[in-house]
C-alpha cells in the first residue's frame, strides 16, 4: 500500500477525460457521464450510456489495457445498492481469449463492487464452455442470440442463490440473458444484472 501512496506522490494521478490532476475521473467529467436511456431487459442495469465516447474510451481502457484504476470511480459515481445476500458472478471470458488478454475485466469488475459493496463474488460456478465467435463480430440481435445458445453451464450449485451477473458492457443482452436462464434452471432464486454500460 505504501508504495502506491508513494508513486501518486511521484506521479500525481490525473483525470482519464481531461487530464487534471488528483483524481483518475475527476469531479467533473464524472457526473457529466450520459445514463443509458432504455435497456434490453429489465433485470439489466447498466451503469452509464456507451453511446458516450468518454465512457466507451474508459472501458477500452480497463477492457483492453488493465486500466483496472477506473472501474472504481465508474462504481462510486453512481449511486446503487445491492442486497447483502447477493452473489455477484462475472461472466466468464472463453479460456484461450483470458490466456491471451491475461484477464476478465468483468471479474475486476465484480471485484471493486464486491469491495465497495460488501458482496461476494464467486468465479468458480459459471463457466462457458463453448468457443462461440466474438460478440462485438456478430451484426444483428438474431445473430448474437444464436451465437450464445448454449454456451453456459454450471461448475456447482446455485440452489436458492441471489444472483447479480457482471459484465462491461451490454448490447443486446443475449450473453446475459443466456446465462442467466442457465441459472434459473438450476434452481437459482433470482437473478439479476450490472453492467457498467449499455
Amino acid at each position: 500500500m505504501w508504495t502506491i501512496k508513494l508513486i501518486n506522490i511521484i506521479f500525481p494521478p490525473s483525470c482519464f477525460i481531461c487530464k487534471k490532476e488528483g483524481k483518475n475521473l475527476c469531479d467533473d467529467c464524472l457526473p457529466s457521464f450520459k445514463k443509458p436511456v432504455d435497456s434490453p431487459y429489465l433485470y439489466i442495469h447498466s451503469l452509464y450510456s456507451f453511446k458516450d465516447k468518454r465512457v466507451k474510451d474508459i472501458i477500452h481502457a480497463i477492457k483492453y489495457h488493465h486500466r483496472r484504476d477506473l472501474i472504481l470511480p465508474l462504481i462510486r459515481g453512481y449511486k446503487f445498492s445491492i442486497p447483502p445476500d447477493s452473489i455477484l458472478i462475472p461472466i466468464p471470458m472463453p479460456t484461450l481469449r483470458k490466456y491471451m488478454r491475461g484477464y476478465n475485466q468483468a471479474e475486476l469488475i465484480a471485484k471493486e463492487i464486491s469491495k465497495e459493496k460488501n458482496v461476494s463474488t464467486r468465479s468458480d460456478i459459471l463457466i462457458r464452455f463453448k468457443n462461440k465467435k466474438r460478440q462485438v463480430t456478430t451484426k444483428t440481435r438474431g445473430e448474437r442470440i444464436k451465437n450464445q445458445k448454449n454456451s453456459f453451464d454450471l461448475k456447482s450449485s446455485v440452489a436458492d442463490m441471489n444472483i447479480i451477473l457482471i459484465d462491461d458492457v451490454t448490447t443486446t443482452g443475449a450473453t446475459l440473458d443466456e446465462a442467466r436462464k442457465v441459472l434459473l434452471k438450476n434452481g437459482a432464486r433470482s437473478v439479476n444484472a450490472i453492467t457498467l454500460a449499455h
